[in-house]
């Protein structure tokens, strides 16, 4: 495993490759999670990222399977100060408000930040998490209020490194703004919807997703925020034939990228899940891929990434120059 400084110079040192363990306790069994679990800790894992509204969406479910069952685990196994844990919130449907989700969202303000980062703790059974995210946007809320609520939370030694999560690059910078005025610890963390392929210009999503742009990545290049990146694979379509590009990734260019990608995995003899993840750890910037498995083969899958050589990622990187260049020709 290899290991990284996360959140800025005073942040956790974490895993390079984070667990997602959104599906755990709902779709995800307990005891396939729990496999998952004790075998990313095997192989030197100590990232894991979670929600306090995992997984709402599944009939039955409340949304805190996902914590509460983090929390057994760590438990059974008196592992917690082995782990660094990222969860978030402001997502959670709030039974209060009738509107559909996400109008429905718990929310930012001050109240919801601290009720919700206290459920966290409770369901985690830890007095503290390494980072804790802004979920969504809430529009209805000032960004001191927010940025103020989390600064309590580190003073408290409740929080290590506050971060936000599908919010537009404008609103995080406008956000650190907020917090740098107030004299307190602001935005150094973001985790966003990111992968070897970009999503096309303008492109938009059915939940309130939000893509890394040029101008965040830049802001991860220069060290003003630490990086963790979701749906890495695509739903699977970086790596199975069965599988379609999103609508929101189609494109005769993200055609042929993903071809290079397959190309070049197969020539080098490394999976095609491996080489879309080291692409993201090995890149520039690098950055901190989450990972969603539903079995300890996918995890072992995954964890080859970190054995893909820094060639075979140049040597996509030089493909894809030239694939980019191609289609640029073409165009002409």
């Amino acid at each position: 495993m290899e290991y990284t400084t996360f959140g800025g110079p005073s942040g956790p040192r974490v895993s390079t490759l984070a667990l997602g363990v959104m599906m755990f306790g709902t779709t995800t069994d307990e005891a396939t999670s729990v496999a998952i679990l004790d075998r990313f800790r095997e192989a030197g894992g100590t990232f894991l990222d979670t929600a306090d509204c995992y997984a709402f969406w599944v009939e039955g479910a409340t949304g805190h399977e996902s914590e509460e069952l983090l929390g057994r685990w760590l438990a059974s196994r008196g592992c917690r100060e082995e782990m660094a844990i990222s969860t978030k919130l402001g997502a959670q449907p709030d039974p209060a408000f009738v509107a559909p989700w996400p109008r429905n969202a718990e929310g930012l303000s001050a109240p919801a930040v601290r009720a919700a980062a206290e459920g966290s703790l409770a369901r985690l059974g830890t007095d503290r998490v390494e980072v804790l995210f802004s979920h969504i946007e809430d529009t209805s809320v000032t960004f001191p209020e927010t940025v103020g609520a989390f600064a309590e939370l580190i003073a408290e030694g409740k929080v290590a490194v506050a971060g936000v999560s599908n919010h537009p690059t404008s609103r995080v910078k406008r956000a650190r703004a907020a917090a740098e005025a107030l004299g307190v610890p602001g935005y150094t963390a973001v985790q966003q919807r990111h992968a070897y392929l970009r999503a096309l210009p303008g492109a938009a999503f059915s939940s309130p997703q939000e893509t890394a742009d040029d101008e965040l990545l830049a802001m991860v290049r220069d060290g003003e925020v630490s990086m963790m990146a979701y749906a890495t694979l695509l739903e699977g379509a970086l790596v199975r034939p069965d599988r379609p590009l999103p609508q929101q990734y189609q494109s005769p260019e993200n055609e042929a990228r993903l071809r290079t990608l397959w190309r070049v995995a197969d020539e080098a003899g490394v999976t095609r899940t491996q080489l879309a993840l080291a692409w993201l750890l090995r890149g520039d910037p690098a950055i901190v891929p989450v990972v969603g498995v539903s079995s300890v083969a996918q995890l072992d899958d995954a964890l080859g990434a970190l054995d893909v050589p820094q060639d075979v990622v140049t040597a996509l990187a030089d493909a894809v120059t030239e694939v980019v260049a191609e289609a640029v020709e073409a165009a002409a």
